[in-house]
């Protein structure tokens, strides 16, 4: 053991001083000082939130039990504290979108996935017109005379003259007729129409759970073990 540091945990627990340094919360405290907010998004932040499996407290808890009886690698404390700080936001940087990622439901078998939407609205009308119009007329006369003398014109015996009888009629009618006809119509179509499956093509489903297991990656562990470079290599 060297003897120009100590051990991360006598830093918050009661081995060589009575009344330790420092808590075990604020130690892990300096291995989550950054803000998800600097490397992701709100809706990838909330990603990760509602699967509810990575948390920083999480991880800050792995890193200090990990190494729980290393000695850390500086000379004073407060330099063990700066690294801790910084390294971490660096180690973050890189690794908070892998967490995301990771953290995105999906199914592993499934390589489509789309749909397909088509709307129609048809609209159809017919406007007719008609008119038709008819008129006649037509007259009758009828003349007796006992005493025919000559001609005598239709005036004279409309007025009775120059005849013992006389009889007359006369008529006119007129007919007209306007028709509008009008005729509407409104269809309306909608078709959706979804896949979802392996398609075949691109890979076997074997092949895809095979590219799923690779993908599979112990973020947390990755991010302990670079993190060694903050402790002394002979333990």
């Amino acid at each position: 053991m060297s003897k120009y540091t100590m051990e991360l945990r006598k830093l918050f627990t009661p081995i060589t001083y009575k009344n330790p340094i420092f808590t075990r919360e604020e130690v892990e405290g300096w291995f989550k000082d950054y803000q998800l907010s600097d490397y992701l998004t709100t809706e990838q932040i909330a990603v990760i939130s509602e699967t509810g499996i990575w948390t920083k407290d999480k991880l800050a808890k792995k890193i200090v039990d990990h190494y729980y009886m290393r000695e850390i690698g500086f000379e004073t404390i407060g330099l063990f504290i700066h690294y801790a700080k910084s390294t971490m936001n660096e180690l973050m940087e890189e690794y908070l979108p892998l967490i995301y990622s990771s953290a995105i439901q999906y199914d592993p078998l499934v390589n489509v996935d789309y749909t397909e939407s088509f709307n129609r609205n048809q609209q159809t009308g017919n406007i007719g017109k008609s008119s038709s119009s008819s008129s006649s007329s037509g007259s009758a006369l009828g003349v007796n005379s006992d005493t025919p003398q000559g001609q005598i014109s239709k005036a004279s015996i409309l007025a009775g003259s120059y005849a013992s009888s006389t009889s007359a009629t006369e008529n006119e009618n007129s007919v007209s007729n306007d028709t509008d006809t009008q005729s509407n119509s409104n269809s309306l179509e909608n078709y959706t129409k979804r896949v979802k499956g392996n398609s075949g093509v691109s890979a076997t489903a074997q092949k895809m759970i095979e590219q799923y297991r690779n993908n599979i990656r112990a973020i947390d562990r990755e991010i302990i073990e670079k993190l060694d470079i903050l402790f002394m290599g002979l333990y």
